[in-house]
């Protein structure tokens, strides 16, 4: 390892903290100002219904209980409720599994001003916890290695990513999801497949199109163990939600079917067209089809097709590899971004590049390291949100008519992070390609 010296410390340690101030500012202290409506006021309602056997999933419902206390009234939510757009123009009440709303029962029992700053505070740990576990992948150490630039870069370059700024902003329990993933992957490298297992049970009950990916990926390397924690976490938290409401007698899966309908095909923030006027803001390979050929159609075929390729050459290559690839970083990472891709996510959900990070800055100096420094470069496009500086450009007038409507603007330029995003996938799954003994080869040479 090669030993650092004091100002070289010393400049590591300031981007560190320049990345802490800018994380705080961005992330935390937004969320705290947006009290009155945010991504967890909604599943907190929702959950907050479950405890008093009312259907989660009725707007009327969600509107009954909106909290009187530490937030305002939206003044869409009467309007939007009396029309029947609630779904589809504002996304709520959420779409979120029953065994999301079981789980987040301790914060729903709390007044809404507590349990706002208890969500910011629990979601806060989680993220932390996260890069602390996975500091132990980079190094040989456990945690912070002082003598390793790789700790402070990783460190840095984590807090600074603009997903998680706009994920904590938003209060998005998707942040916390990825956060528990990368704690249990982690745990699981480490042995402990109990815990790893109980985390992965619970970041699939909290936003499944999360954690079934890294699921999947311990099924095919048969962590039997781990798996089964996990399937028991899911089972017992849907048993013990569907006999909150059975209690109750509540009918709920007609508006459960209605929201999922709504979110998916009607509604304004899962669409990729012109409907949507933040459609940059989504990082699923709809936006970008359509952006180039114009039509909805077509668009969904091809990111379908697209992503249903990119995962066949995955699950090829991770039978091919067996037990003798001992990198687990590479394919977890991989199976993470390729997630992405086939449905509706939105940008915070790029959080999930903490894992691809991870693996580049481990293999910076390894038998990979053509592929992890470029992976590494084409990640550090997500230190700043681009599509929504973009739209936002746009919309004040800033940018020429002529440039708006040309097709480099609307099929390059705007949908430039799902660009990076395929091209970060394609040197994953070339580097899992690679056979680690050649890769041994390469370094000694």
């Amino acid at each position: 390892m090669l030993h650092l010296s004091t100002s070289s410390k010393s400049l590591l340690l300031l981007l560190v903290l320049l990345a802490a101030s800018e994380f705080l500012v961005r992330g935390p202290m937004r969320f705290l100002r947006a009290a009155d409506f945010n991504d967890f006021i909604s599943p907190y309602i929702q959950s907050r219904a479950l405890v008093m056997g009312m259907d989660p999933y009725s707007p009327e419902v969600l509107a009954k209980l909106w909290p009187v206390e530490g937030a305002r009234r939206p003044e869409f939510l009467a309007k939007d409720l009396a029309d029947g757009s609630l779904i589809m123009k504002r996304g709520i009440p959420t779409a979120y599994p029953l065994t999301c709303l079981f789980l987040l029962i301790p914060l729903a029992v709390l007044p809404w001003p507590v349990a706002h700053l208890s969500w910011l505070v629990i979601t806060a740990c989680l993220t932390l916890a996260a890069i602390w576990s996975l500091l132990s992948l980079i190094g040989a150490g456990v945690g912070f290695i002082k003598n390793d630039w790789r700790s402070y870069v990783f460190v840095a370059f984590a807090l600074a990513l603009a997903p998680l700024h706009t994920g904590f902003a938003a209060g998005s329990i998707v942040i916390a999801t990825v956060a528990l993933c990368g704690i249990a992957v982690s745990r699981g490298q480490s042995g402990s497949e109990t815990i790893a297992g109980i985390l992965i049970g619970i970041a699939i009950c909290l936003k499944p199109q999360i954690g079934l990916p890294f699921f999947a990926c311990y099924l095919l390397w048969r962590r039997w163990r781990l798996c089964g924690m996990a399937a028991g976490v899911v089972f017992i938290t849907a048993i013990l939600a569907l006999a909150r409401l059975a209690i109750s007698s509540t009918p709920w899966l007609q508006n459960y079917r209605i929201d999922n309908k709504v979110l998916l095909a009607t509604g304004i923030l899962s669409d990729f067209t012109e409907r949507n006027p933040i459609r940059f803001s989504l990082i699923n390979l709809q936006v970008l089809f359509y952006a180039l050929l114009q039509h909805a159609a077509a668009a969904n075929v091809l990111a379908f097709a697209i992503s249903g390729t990119l995962f066949v050459i995955w699950l090829l290559l991770m039978l091919r590899n067996g037990s003798k690839n001992n990198d687990f970083l590479l394919p977890l990472s991989t199976l993470a971004i390729l997630s992405l891709f086939p449905v509706y996510h939105r940008f915070y959900d790029a959080f999930l590049l903490i894992l691809p990070l991870c693996w580049s800055l481990r293999e910076f100096s390894g038998p990979r390291n053509r592929f992890a420094r470029g992976a590494f470069l084409l990640m550090l496009p997500f230190l700043v949100p681009g599509g929504s500086a973009l739209e936002q450009f746009q919309a004040s007038g800033k940018v020429p008519q002529a440039v708006v409507e040309s097709w480099y603007w609307t099929g390059i330029v705007m949908p430039h992070q799902i660009w990076l995003l395929l091209a970060l996938s394609l040197l994953l799954l070339r580097s899992m390609s690679e056979p680690p003994s050649l890769g041994l080869l390469k370094s000694k040479t």
